[in-house]
């Protein structure tokens, strides 16, 4: 398959995506099979990028650098949702089970930008810098739900296409979305089995989605009463992260999906 690009460059971006929150580690023969790059060259690539400091070595092979946290920092702090976001996650943890998620959109993808729990976080899948479809989760959902639905498809053809998962019922996530923005929220269980989120989109200065968050947990404790609860503040403070990127706009540059 012919390569689009400066062919060295998307060897070694390859290369830094074959590893993700669940694969940590990687040996030089994992990197070659999950990029389809001969062994030699992905070691080759892998020895550039530790001199660089985007890879280091360890026990099981290579793990991202310290230069990746670095420049991943950078766009944190230019985003600006999370100092929007400073000191409003808090208020919205209800019981030691459940937790806050704050997820960024970005071309169809949500980045999650901060999970708050407590000390003993349940076994979920949204770890800080990770990313999932938005489609698939609360956080995503809720943003994508003030998206038109064309663009909507777009970006869930290309996430599946790059992630190799199947295609939603297009139908029924309209369906779902067209509630999600009515309501104000959307109560997902599509990320992860015997899990619920219940999220609200965060908006910029011109409607467009920039992110969400989301209150999520074990789906035996979301009774009706506390869906309620959690939609209330969820709403609440999406809101209020949404005015201050409006507002302060020259100091927050939130780029929309």
């Amino acid at each position: 398959m012919a390569e689009s690009g400066v062919v060295p460059v998307v060897k070694a971006i390859r290369v830094l995506r074959a590893f993700t929150p669940a694969v940590a580690a990687l040996s030089v023969r994992q990197i070659a099979a999950r990029t389809g790059i001969p062994r030699s060259t992905a070691h080759a690539l892998c020895q550039t990028l530790v001199t660089e400091g985007m890879l280091e070595t360890c026990e099981d092979g290579y793990q991202l650098g310290p230069l990746v946290l670095e420049l991943g920092g950078q766009v944190i702090e230019r985003t600006g949702l999370v100092r929007a976001a400073e000191g409003l996650l808090e208020r919205l943890r209800r019981a030691p089970e459940q937790e806050v998620h704050l997820g960024q959109l970005t071309q169809g993808w949500v980045v999650y930008l901060n999970r708050n729990g407590n000390e003993r976080k349940l076994p979920m899948h949204n770890s800080v810098g990770q990313r999932a479809p938005a489609h698939l989760t609360g956080c995503g959902k809720a943003a994508l739900s003030w998206l038109p639905h064309e663009e909507v498809v777009a970006h869930v053809e290309r996430c599946c296409a790059e992630t190799s998962v199947a295609m939603p019922d297009l139908e029924r996530l309209r369906d779902e979305l067209a509630k999600a923005r009515q309501d104000g929220y959307v109560v997902s269980q599509s990320f992860q089995a015997k899990r619920i989120s219940v999220a609200a989109a965060i908006l910029d200065a011109s409607s467009r989605p920039v992110g969400g968050v989301s209150l999520a947990g074990p789906d035996g404790m979301f009774c009706s009463a506390v869906i309620a609860s959690s939609r209330a503040a969820v709403t609440e403070v999406a809101g209020v992260i949404s005015s201050r990127i409006i507002n302060g706009s020259r100091l927050w540059a939130v780029r929309p999906a």
